[in-house]
């Protein structure tokens, strides 16, 4: 006999839920075909997770990072309860650019596993328990769904700010491998022409198979997000920076994009708005 008491929300592909068991638990799963991440939150007992790499044994008061969660095992030990949510890793990716038209280092520097009393990180708990608390899809009116959005990103934003990070010294070992470096630094260069994983590969001097490894590992994601996110990344920036003279459908169109529903949708999903809404922030601005 086991026991598991939980409440779960969802809003805008973000699942938030709370479990707690008095017998104990022992669960698999996974998604291969989807990115996503989740954060883990420990209230009472212990918990073992075993995801990717990672095996994490994390008691009361800590939180755990799982980075990849194509195959994932948590143990919870009887009398165990926690606070979670899961997110698509694109919805994250935004938040991790490093510059003008990059789409930045993944989640290679996030600590997987972090200790009580870390500064931020209560936070990060108390705006997830508020929107899993204070939601309730099939009751909530329009002026809910607007509100929990922005609660929504501003917890993204917080995760990504306050999460603890490597160690810049103690990092100094897991720098990008060359193969990685020339892939990305020559994708920077031609992101607005047609390019495959196959022709990545032999620019970086790597098999396909040792590229798509190191993507997912180094920067926790895959070369064709890679290549997509990067060419959004350039189309953003100039419907915010460019000077509006040229149609959003010419800029996407320079930047690969032939089919303008599938451009949109695709931006809608990294940004939260559509190219017509940044436009007209920019113009807001001017």
């Amino acid at each position: 006999m086991f026991d598991i008491n939980g409440d779960i929300t969802s809003i805008q592909d973000m699942t938030l839920w709370h479990m707690s068991t008095q017998s104990g638990y022992r669960t698999r799963y996974g998604c291969s075909l989807q990115h996503q991440i989740e954060i883990h939150f420990i209230e009472t007992g212990t918990f073992k997770f075993t995801a990717s790499e990672d095996e994490i044994e994390a008691g009361a008061g800590t939180a755990v990072l799982l980075k990849d969660t194509r195959r994932v095992e948590i143990v919870a030990r009887p009398g165990s309860s926690k606070l979670a949510f899961l997110v698509p890793f694109e919805q994250v990716a935004p938040h991790l650019h490093r510059g003008y038209g990059s789409v930045g280092r993944g989640l290679g520097a996030f600590q997987s596993h972090i200790g009580p009393d870390t500064p931020g990180i209560e936070i990060i708990q108390r705006i997830a328990s508020h929107l899993l608390q204070g939601f309730d899809p099939a009751e909530a009116s329009s002026q809910d769904h607007a509100a929990s959005a922005l609660i929504h990103d501003a917890l993204i934003m917080m995760f990504v700010s306050l999460w603890p990070k490597s160690d810049a010294k103690a990092d100094e070992g897991s720098a990008l491998p060359r193969h990685l470096e020339r892939a990305i630094d020559w994708l920077d260069r031609h992101a607005d022409q047609d390019v495959s994983v196959e022709q990545l590969a032999r620019r970086s001097g790597a098999s396909i198979r040792t590229l798509q490894n190191s993507f997912r590992h180094h920067l926790s994601t895959t070369p064709n997000a890679y290549i997509l996110q990067t060419r959004l990344s350039r189309v953003h920036d100039e419907l915010l920076n460019g000077s509006g003279d040229e149609t959003i459908e010419g800029i996407a169109s320079r930047w690969g994009f032939r089919h303008m529903g599938y451009f949109a949708a695709r931006y809608r999903a990294l940004y939260g708005e559509s190219p017509s809404d940044t436009r007209r922030e920019r113009r807001g601005g001017e």
